[in-house]
């Protein structure tokens, strides 16, 4: 996504994901409790090791359509993104 915007916005996009920990405190300083932070802190851990990176068939199914792609949409929308 970073490269993608980068390539639309003519400037450099950069991302880098925080650590499990970083996560975890971050929401328990904004007042989530510590249990439900360390979960979904472990939740965001999965895209970080590439288990949450795979696809389904549901929105074309949902639309009858197929679906965007990230390019298309952030070209759509590239005002929003600037």
């Amino acid at each position: 996504m970073a490269a993608v915007l980068s390539k639309l916005l003519g400037r450099t996009i950069t991302y880098s994901e925080p650590s499990f920990d970083e996560n975890k405190d971050a929401m328990i300083r904004a007042g989530v409790l510590e249990q439900i932070a360390e979960m979904n802190a472990q939740a965001f851990s999965l895209t970080t090791d590439r288990d949450a990176d795979w696809g389904t068939s549901d929105v074309p199914s949902l639309l009858g359509r197929p679906a965007r792609s990230f390019e298309e949409l952030a070209t759509d929308y590239a005002n929003a993104f600037s």
